[in-house]
């Protein structure tokens, strides 16, 4: 597939500790037992997780970039075990595990009573987190992640019943995704945003732009391995079966309504960067709040930079079981 060109307007740049994050990042997953075989260890490993965590956060101190690459390690291993496992097919079976997740992230940040190797790997990213974060702050991170785990019961209702989602439905559920890793950027450099700024109509804007721009990348460059695997949950492959068009002509679709996002993201991050900041915080907030829309630029350009690195999502590792198309775990 021909990928449509997508100019990020913001200079990209790489954690010093990126080495180490991408060890560590692979470290964690196997000490705590969440590969399993040589193939799953492989898969990981070609991901480069750590080096996205490093290229999306370059400010970041080596403890925080750890914690982060951690973070995408488990939310990353757990998301291909529900798009590419029987437990995605199983509604019920997948909203009870949904549950207990929920439950390892205590907002007393006390471990729950579960010794899983996903509890174990949870707890302690949630216990490291906890240290960093405000009681406001976990409260809102967890209905977040909340909301990204009820989205995936969604997807595994539709592939039970055999439905493929409408352009706009699927839009409305994927909106939520990428939220969790907003929040998770505040704690670069501990800028975590007064609740009062949060809920304005313009940083939340700002919040939906990031998330939009991300998300809809992430079904650009993956949309030929969800095809492969028959999983319809894809802005491409949507808006290619809601418009009867190639997926080549919905990707060139798809590439217009990133760029007019990327565009809607840097006109939104230099007003509040700006003007915006001057009129409504005060000198210790305002520097917060720039900081972490420098942040959210460089998520953007480092993100974009890791696709054309990682080998996520390739086919290379699929296989045809009973005619439909699996990771080789």
């Amino acid at each position: 597939m021909r990928f449509p060109s997508l100019p990020i307007p913001f200079a990209a740049s790489i954690n010093p500790y990126a080495e180490r994050a991408e060890r560590h990042c692979r470290w964690f997953v196997r000490h705590f037992g969440l590969v399993t075989t040589d193939e799953a260890e492989r898969h990981f490993d070609e991901s480069l997780l750590g080096i996205l965590v490093s290229r999306a956060c370059p400010r970041a101190d080596r403890e925080t970039v750890e914690l982060l690459a951690d973070w995408m390690g488990c939310n990353l291993v757990l998301d291909d075990l529900f798009d590419e496992t029987d437990i995605g097919e199983e509604p019920p079976r997948l909203r009870a595990f949904c549950d207990r997740v929920l439950d390892w992230l205590r907002e007393d940040g006390s471990a729950a009573p579960d010794d899983s190797p996903f509890a174990r790997a949870y707890t302690d990213i949630w216990t490291r987190t906890c240290a960093r974060a405000s009681p406001t702050w976990r409260r809102r991170f967890r209905e977040h992640f909340g909301q990204f785990l009820s989205r995936c019961v969604w997807e595994a209702n539709n592939r039970r019943s055999g439905v493929i989602p409408g352009v706009d439905e699927y839009l409305r559920m994927r909106a939520c995704a990428f939220m969790p890793y907003i929040d998770l950027l505040e704690l670069v450099g501990h800028r975590e945003i007064p609740e009062h700024l949060y809920r304005t109509a313009i940083v939340s804007e700002l919040n939906q732009t990031l998330s939009d721009c991300v998300l809809w990348t992430n079904d650009l460059f993956s949309c030929e391995k969800e095809y492969t695997l028959g999983d319809v949950h894809n802005l491409v492959i949507v808006l290619a079966e809601e418009k009867r068009i190639s997926l080549q002509q919905a990707a060139d679709i798809v590439g217009d309504m990133i760029r007019d996002r990327i565009d809607r993201f840097a006109d939104i991050s230099t007003a509040i960067a700006g003007s915006w900041a001057l009129e409504h915080t005060d000198m210790p907030t305002r520097d917060i709040l720039i900081g972490h829309v420098d942040n959210m630029r460089s998520w953007l350009s480092g993100q974009m930079q890791w696709r054309f690195e990682t080998k996520r999502n390739t086919s290379v590792n699929l296989s045809l079981v009973e005619g439909k198309a699996s990771r080789n775990y």
